[in-house]
């Protein structure tokens, strides 16, 4: 073999065999790392030339004490590419040296012609060798410098180095002595090895109580990142300075701002010798800058953000919202008879009520939201995130009721009124024209009396009293027995017998009309009335249920009523308990109710979903995943949660009698919930061919069109009675 020829060369030499035998070891695993880079660098030192021992991608993981004879410090070498570290006269030999460790790692040795540099750079020759461990493989490799110059030569060179480095040290300690700012200087990982006398007046600090320590340790936290990496910047930069502020603990707690260079000072051969850092104080320069920000962005009065701040943030709002497709909200807050203020009890009582009406409306603020003073005693807020006008209406009402409340002013209580107009948008429209849009209502509103709001789109503001209404009415609803539960059958596809029937909730408006779930479900999930309506659905199905008892024999497993959970009734904390005493009032077993979710509503609190799920099945009640495939559509879950049956959601049933892969996915879907024991029924169905695919692919129980619509309950008497 290659490695066995290779190898073959250097046992001749029996401490040599000993060296590689030791390196070899390094990729022991039973060995920690601790004594795997000492036995590493105990071996390298017992060669009699400079040896690197690096690894099969030409990363430098140690050098022996003969490198510092060819006037490089090996300190700084360490982790270097082989090709790039200051010991070649062309500071890169990648084009000599990464073939030769190309070769090395794939088991070859071999050697290399090239100037080893220093302040006179002289040929030599480049042995590489490859360490074989145990397992036959390369483990590391061997780089050895030979043919170089008499060592005496070399330590005149380093000698006459450096007195040179001696004497520039002298002169940069004798002109740091006497200036202003901070100098200091370092070794290559940023450790202080002289600080300027200047560092008692700056920070009230002895400077030899920082030698030997790092700057990170009186740098202030937010700052210690840009510290580190300017540090690093400036050992790769050659004699680039690396500038940037930070800020240094004074001595008495505070903190003080510096601007800082840091410049490398460089070996003959390329190398980073130390850095020398100079540090500017600019604290006031700082405060004076942040100063003219706050004043130019900033309400001088009540701290608040100015119009041309708000005006920046919405443009950034307009656009995230743009992508979100979520609107922004804009509330124009014009106080009611605040001239009134101003003329009884002067301007100054005024300037207090403006500082109070801003406290108060801050504490109304949602994290992301900015509040604005644009002048005189008119406010913004800008609500980002909102679902347009009811979500900005929310907010005004919560003004509303923080204002009913009165200010306390010179001793006494003072009632005062804010008018809010609102506006919304998404996208580009221009943030001057949506503020005019709200300023326009906010008159609107004076307008209508006072102490209220008012929206500027017509057909917005419609919606959102439309919805208000809407809501009202859901909530009555629930009370006044306007709902309905209309079922559609499920069918076992072997035997064609009704098992089963989905609940599905109308809602019989005072008017007659025969609202579908999907114009009013929505909005019970969001206002949380879906609680309360759930029940009501709960209710209704064991009601159901104990009434088409009279068509099943003894013998004949019951007719199960499905009922959709959403995840507001998951967080209901007496769901299990309330599920349990209806089940019994109605004279039903728990197996003729069954609850199903959607993969979705597991996904907001997943762990309690499935203690309450685990409660429910505890009580004997069955559980099911609807419409599967349009929520997590992970198979893992399956197996956590205590389910007994798959709902197969409708949109990969329809593609089944034309789409392949519809068919595929189907048929895996209904392999894994067969193999996890779960019965599994296709929601939609609504032609032979999709009912005909289904059989072929052994699908337990189907739904849809195909069967029936959904109906009220008297439809399916006959059918039960034949069952």
């Amino acid at each position: 073999m290659t490695h066995e020829r290779e190898t073959a060369t250097v046992t001749g030499d029996r401490s040599r065999a000993d060296v590689l035998a030791r390196l070899a070891r390094m990729t022991d695993p039973g060995t920690d790392d601790l004594t795997r880079t000492l036995d590493a660098r105990a071996a390298l030192d017992r060669l009699s030339g400079p040896a690197l021992l690096v690894d099969l991608d030409g990363t430098i993981l140690d050098v022996n004490d003969q490198v510092d004879g060819i006037g490089v410090d090996r300190a700084l070498i360490r982790g270097r590419a082989l090709w790039s570290a200051p010991i070649w006269a062309n500071g890169d030999a990648s084009s000599t040296l990464s073939p030769l460790v190309e070769a090395g790692a794939e088991g070859r040795a071999g050697q290399r012609t090239i100037d080893i540099g220093g302040a006179a750079p002289r040929p030599g020759r480049v042995s590489l060798t490859p360490v074989i461990d145990d397992s036959r493989s390369v483990a590391v490799l061997l780089v050895e410098l030979r043919g170089l110059a008499d060592s005496r030569e070399t330590d005149a060179l380093i000698q006459a180095t450096t007195q040179a480095l001696a004497a520039a040290e002298d002169i940069f300690r004798a002109v740091a002595e006497h200036t202003s700012d901070l100098v200091c200087l370092h070794d290559p990982t940023g450790t202080f090895t002289y600080v300027s006398p200047s560092c008692r007046r700056l920070l009230d600090i002895d400077p030899a109580s920082l030698l030997g320590t790092h700057p990170v340790e009186v740098a202030h936290t937010n700052t210690r990142d840009a510290l580190v990496q300017a540090i690093h910047d400036a050992g790769r930069r050659g004699s680039e300075p690396t500038r940037f502020r930070h800020r240094l603990r004074h001595r008495n707690g505070s903190f003080r701002w510096f601007e800082t260079a840091i410049t490398p000072i460089l070996e003959p051969g390329g190398a980073v010798r130390q850095l020398q850092s100079s540090s500017r104080d600019i604290t006031e320069q700082r405060e004076t800058e942040q100063s003219l920000i706050k004043q130019a962005f900033h309400d001088e009065l009540t701290g608040l953000p100015n119009r041309a701040l708000l005006i920046d943030r919405m443009t950034h709002a307009l656009a995230a919202s743009e992508r979100s497709n979520q609107p922004i909200g804009v509330l124009f807050i014009d106080l009611d008879g605040f001239k009134t203020i101003n003329d009884t009890l002067g301007h100054p009582v005024g300037d207090t009520a403006l500082t109070k009406v801003a406290e108060r409306l801050t504490a109304i603020v949602r994290p992301g939201d900015t509040l604005a003073r644009i002048g005189g005693d008119e406010f913004l807020m800008l609500c980002a995130g909102t679902d347009g006008a009811r979500g900005a209406t929310a907010v005004a009402r919560r003004i509303l009721d923080a204002f009913a409340q009165p200010f306390v002013l010179e001793g006494r209580e003072i009632e005062i009124g804010a008018s809010i107009g609102i506006a919304t948008s998404m996208g580009s429209e221009d943030p001057d024209r949506i503020i005019e849009n709200a300023d326009t209502a906010m008159y609107e509103a004076k307008h209508e009396g006072r102490g209220r709001f008012a929206i500027h789109n017509e057909t917005d503001q419609s919606l959102a009293l439309e919805r208000i209404d809407t809501e009202e009415a859901l909530r009555r609803a629930v009370h006044n027995n306007e709902l309905r539960l209309h079922y559609q059958p499920e069918l076992d596809l072997e035997s064609g017998r009704i098992v089963g029937f989905e609940a599905l909730v109308r809602w019989q408006r005072p008017d007659g009309r025969l609202v579908p779930p999907g114009e009013f479900i929505p909005l019970a999930e969001e206002t949380g009335i879906i609680v309360d309506l759930g029940r009501w659905v709960i209710a209704e199905a064991c009601r159901q249920a104990s009434l088409w008892r009279v068509y099943r024999t003894p013998e004949q497993e019951p007719v199960r009523i499905w009922v959709n959970l959403s995840a507001r009734q998951l967080g209901d904390p007496d769901l299990v308990p309330f599920v349990e005493r209806t089940v019994e009032a109605a004279g039903i077993s728990t197996d003729e109710i069954c609850l199903e979710i959607t993969e979705s509503a597991l996904m907001d609190d997943a762990q309690a979903a499935t203690e309450q799920l685990d409660e429910l099945r505890r009580i004997g009640i069955s559980l099911g995943i609807d419409d599967f495939g349009t929520g997590w559509s992970q198979f893992a879950y399956l197996q956590r949660l205590p389910l007994d049956v798959l709902k197969i959601d409708r949109s990969f049933v329809s593609g089944l009698a034309s789409d392949h892969a519809a068919a595929t996915i189907v048929a895996a879907i209904i392999d894994l919930a067969h193999a996890l024991g779960l019965i599994v029924i296709a929601e939609g169905v609504e032609s032979e061919d999709q009912l005909a695919v289904l059989r072929e692919l052994d699908c337990d129980q189907a739904l849809g069109f195909l069967f029936s619509e959904p109906r009220e309950p008297a439809a399916f008497d006959h059918a039960l009675n034949s069952n």
